[in-house]
């Protein structure tokens, strides 16, 4: 039996395939199977490689957008990240290459398949899971403040600039003014670019010179080449939106309805757009969902309740909001049919994973960028804890090798 198999082997080995063909077979298959086709030829690696690959294999219909969750395995006591099969979350899957572990404290995208992962440091880093490629980012530059000021909080934005294509990170630390004894009103703003492996000072930040607060994103809030920020009052209601071009490298401020800012609420993405999720503590079962048809320009597209089964809204995915329900269940509630689902996940009570929540499609996008930062990621070992336990830049670069080469993988070989 297996000499007709070998002579099969052979005779698809000596097809001479037009590149039309060739291209349409490779855009159809996963990106697991792309990365080790890259080491068939030198014509393949250079197909797959190329942007336009890249950009045609996630455009694909094949590769579809789908539900990724972190959730609570109750009879494991453990939390772990569930994605979703189909539209209509009839099951999930738990695929290894998912699972982050519990030190990372924020996942910010995904953007294009990356992620951003921030660790209980605030060291960051950008992972590919699809394509393992996991870049610690460099360090941030020393700031010297007045004696007076402290720094306070961090608040991080992620995104990908259409026009140079390079995936950037906003880093805000809001500081403390022992003088006044009030936050200081003069952020200090730190962009990251991928290309160059490298932090700068923003010194123009213009509008965000402000007495709000921009807020931690619950959910993805990047589109189109902009990052989007709730701003607050100090009582956590909304007061506006803030923005952030990743190309101008301009902020914004937006208004938002007069009748919302008496409500706390949280952005989401949606076609493109943004998504303003309202409600009230004292009304927690009825929560309402605000359109952004332009900057600045409203319309209250649903009204989800009331309804004893809403702990809190999520986000939007494809026309579906995302709510933690009942005793700790997600629900789907659809706002066009206003049909609700249960799906199969939990989350724990009283923790912050039922923020973690994302619309997730593979990608063959490389952030190995400058630098030697760049490793392959392993679920299975605790890659991040020995990495950002390393600061001195010698040992660091010994142990992001020697991890590669456990792998089986050379770091010089990844993307």
């Amino acid at each position: 039996m297996s000499t007709p198999v070998a002579k099969r082997s052979e005779s698809l080995g000596s097809l001479d395939l037009t590149e039309d063909v060739l291209l349409e077979i490779l855009l159809r298959l996963p990106v697991k199977t792309l990365v080790r086709f890259k080491c068939v030829c030198k014509h393949w690696h250079t197909i797959i490689e190329s942007q336009s690959f890249v950009k045609q294999h996630f455009s694909q219909r094949s590769n579809q957008e789908r539900l990724l969750v972190r959730h609570y395995k109750r009879n494991e006591d453990l939390h772990a990240y569930a994605l979703f099969v189909d539209d209509i979350c009839s099951g999930f899957e738990e695929p290894a290459y998912l699972q982050m572990p519990n030190m990372i404290l924020e996942l910010l995208g995904p953007v294009n398949g990356v992620f951003c992962l921030v660790g209980q440091s605030r060291d960051l880093a950008l992972l590919n899971p699809a394509t393992r490629q996991l870049k610690l980012l460099s360090e941030l530059p020393e700031v010297i403040v007045e004696p007076h000021l402290l720094f306070l909080d961090n608040v991080l934005g992620f995104g990908l600039d259409p026009l140079s294509g390079d995936y950037k990170v906003i880093s805000v630390w809001y500081l403390w003014n022992r003088s006044v004894n009030a936050p200081d009103c003069h952020p200090i703003v730190f962009v990251y670019n991928l290309g160059s492996d490298s932090w700068r000072i923003l010194e123009d930040v213009g509008c965000f010179e402000s007495r709000y607060r921009a807020c931690r994103s619950i959910c993805n809030t990047y589109t189109n080449g902009v990052y989007y920020w709730t701003m607050e009052f100090s009582n956590t209601n909304v007061a506006a939106i803030l923005s952030f071009d990743m190309a101008t490298e301009k902020f914004k401020e937006i208004q938002v309805p007069d009748c919302l800012k008496s409500k706390i609420g949280h952005l989401t993405v949606h076609n493109d757009s943004i998504a303003l999720l309202s409600y009230q503590l004292e009304r927690s079962d009825l929560c309402e969902v605000w359109l952004m048809d332009k900057e600045g320009s409203w319309n209250r597209g649903a009204v989800v309740g009331p309804c004893q089964a809403i702990n809190w809204p999520l986000c939007l995915w494809k026309n579906n909001l995302l709510i933690e329900a009942g005793s700790s269940f997600l629900m789907l509630y659809n706002i066009c049919t206003k049909k609700r689902q249960l799906t199969q996940a939990r989350v724990k009570k009283n923790t912050s994973f039922i923020s973690w929540v994302f619309s997730y499609k593979e990608s063959l996008v490389s952030i190995k960028g400058k630098g030697d930062n760049c490793m392959l990621w392993d679920a299975s070992l605790d890659i991040l804890t020995i990495a950002w336990g390393n600061k001195d830049p010698l040992t660091r670069s010994v142990t992001l090798d020697l991890l590669n080469r456990m792998n089986g993988l050379d770091a010089d070989n990844l993307g």
